[in-house]
């Protein structure tokens, strides 16, 4: 059956909008820690351990994914984030924190690894001359997903209890995941643009100099965003005193301003680039991280800050396949960007471990320090770059 390349942009972004729900985790927080008085502390680590597998699994089974196709990849990314929120849901009333580690951290990690790599080499292969745009718009669908989790997660405790609220949210993703991974499929043949391959062996290109100042800019970027995102329901009663329906906003519209930044930085990059969209939306988050703290007492200006951070993280993950495929070349797009977003599993963690090394808000000029070092990586990367005078479309 011939496939249309929109239904597939669709499909992909279904599956990208089911795994996005892990970016609203910090609503779980204050139920898990009502119901079960669970820590905060300790229940976030659910979360670093899902982001952690979801790199870990981006960058050891991208080739595997991308061997037994965009479908079965799609299917095995379905069972896994099913199993792991019905396996929280199971966690959940026997009150078992390390079961909820394995379920909600690990077994949804996995699928979450699939579930993102899998949509965004199938979609940009349907769209070669626009890879910027076509990645940004599945990988913004990712990010759309925690403002939908957001508004559902709160009336789902209320409706069916926590544990229920965790099993109707797999069985509804696992629902729209399998249908959607069903459709997807690789273009039967391929016009793709032409870029310069470099034919590397997995320990060539984990010491590739280009590579390393790849992963550590998605990394530094990374850090202050998800940093925000693991405990935005907190940070929003904490630093500005909202209450529970205006902390609840407050993280649907940074899912939606996650989405937006990675629509709009991945058009931007078609235009100018990715070294040079890269320098701009990490310069523009530098600066917002150091004002944070001089307008935290204001609730419109710390919001108004947020936002523009969290465009600026999402734009990292819509602009970065681009950019490794431009260098790496169609052949390795897929398993360079597995190993390059192992940054994001390495930040899951040590984001938010730096946001608690204190209450007080002035940590936040610590993230701005990382976003100058990240500058002067991206400046290193260009040298690199005009080093091995490829022609590509970073300048």
């Amino acid at each position: 059956m011939k496939k249309n390349k929109y239904l597939i942009v669709l499909a992909g972004m279904i599956i990208q909008l089911s795994i996005g729900s892990i970016y609203a985790y910090s609503k779980w927080i204050e139920p898990l820690s009502k119901e079960l008085n669970w820590d905060a502390h300790d229940t976030k680590m659910g979360f670093s351990l899902a982001i952690c597998f979801l790199g870990l699994t981006a960058a050891f089974m991208g080739k595997f994914a991308q061997k037994i196709g965009p479908a079965k990849s799609g299917l095995i990314a379905t069972v896994f984030m099913t199993t792991g929120l019905l396996g929280s849901a199971l966690a959940v009333n026997m009150n078992s924190m390390n079961l909820f580690y394995l379920t909600f951290g690990v077994l949804q990690g996995i699928g979450l690894g699939f579930g993102y790599i899998v949509p965004v080499y199938t979609v940009v292969k349907w769209f070669p001359d626009r890879p910027g745009l076509a990645s940004g718009i599945i990988i913004m669908s990712f990010a759309l997903g925690s403002l939908l989790a957001s508004f559902l997660i709160g009336p789902l405790c209320i409706a069916v209890g926590l544990s229920g609220a965790f099993a109707v949210l797999g069985i509804g993703c696992g629902i729209c995941m399998m249908l959607s991974a069903l459709y997807l499929a690789n273009p039967e043949s391929s016009k793709a643009v032409q870029y310069a391959h470099i034919d590397l062996t997995p320990k060539q290109i984990l010491t590739d100099k280009r590579f390393i100042a790849l992963w550590l800019l998605l990394f530094l970027n990374v850090c202050g965003g998800i940093a925000i995102i693991s405990k935005a329901a907190v940070l929003g009663v904490e630093v500005v005193g909202m209450n529970a329906a205006q902390s609840t906003m407050f993280v649907a519209i940074i899912g939606l301003f996650n989405g937006i930044g990675r629509l709009l930085w991945s058009s931007i990059l078609d235009k100018i680039g990715c070294w040079t969209t890269f320098m701009i939306f990490i310069g523009i988050n530098g600066i917002c991280f150091a004002l944070i703290p001089i307008f935290s007492t204001n609730s419109t200006y710390f919001q108004t800050l947020t936002y523009i951070i969290i465009a600026g993280y999402g734009a990292g993950f819509a602009t970065m396949p681009a950019f490794v495929r431009n260098i790496f070349g169609t052949e390795k797009y897929g398993q360079v960007l597995g190993y390059i977003l192992t940054a994001w599993s390495a930040a899951a963690f040590f984001g938010p471990l730096l946001l608690g090394l204190s209450k007080d808000i002035s940590i936040f000029y610590l993230f701005s320090v990382l976003l100058i070092v990240a500058l002067g990586v991206g400046v290193w990367l260009k040298g690199l770059l005009t080093q091995t005078e490829e022609v590509l479309s970073y300048q």
